[in-house]
């Protein structure tokens, strides 16, 4: 038997002897898509990020703290060095390294101990302060914006708890200031009777 194979329309497009032969021959209706070109894509540059030298001085955190003993014995805030790689401190115009030699996350404490011998040192209370007692706080709050000298507010003792009822702290109502923070609280005696932890409401 002999097959036709036609357009669609009745038009006789091939005489093929064979029925797989004559399917050949009817035109695919495929359409055809030209390949797009792949655009050029920019390179991607790279980011190198350069290496802190190890003299270079990058500020993590700042805040205060006073010398206890004249073998240079510093008491600051936890909060103040936690998470510091290097703890340096401006010590007359020039910056010291010092290391840390105990830490108390819970009463954010911490002693620091430097080469520095000083003339002068805070001296710690024995008696612990009382209702209404005067305090003085000393530190270097907001850095070098205001000036470069030590500052103080002066206040008196308001509550002899701290948040939650922590009697390992008292409350002021001495001004404090972002810097306060691991700063001296004097008795009128000059002792050192609490470190200054936070103004409460605001972020230290």
């Amino acid at each position: 038997k002999c097959s036709f194979a036609t357009k669609g329309d009745g038009t006789l497009f091939a005489y093929v002897p064979t029925y797989s032969q004559a399917k050949s021959k009817i035109p695919s209706k495929k359409q055809t898509v030209k390949k797009q070109k792949p655009k050029k894509q920019k390179p991607k540059q790279e980011t190198v990020a350069k290496k802190d030298s190890k003299d270079t001085l990058v500020p993590a955190s700042s805040g205060t703290g006073f010398f206890v003993s004249n073998n240079g014995h510093i008491v600051t805030n936890d909060h103040v060095i936690v998470g510091c790689r290097n703890v340096t401190i401006a010590q007359e115009g020039k910056y010291v390294e010092v290391d840390v030699i105990a830490y108390d996350e819970k009463n954010d404490l911490a002693i620091l101990k430097s080469n520095i011998r000083p003339k002068k040192y805070y001296r710690i209370s024995k008696a612990n302060p009382k209702l209404m007692d005067d305090v003085i706080i000393a530190g270097y709050p907001l850095g070098n914006k205001i000036s470069t000298g030590i500052k103080t507010t002066k206040g008196s003792v308001t509550s002899l708890s701290g948040v939650g009822n922590n009697f390992s702290e008292f409350q002021t109502d001495a001004a404090l200031n972002q810097g306060n923070s691991g700063g001296p609280i004097m008795n009128q005696k000059g002792n050192v009777v609490g470190v200054a932890v936070a103004n409460f409401g605001k972020k230290e």
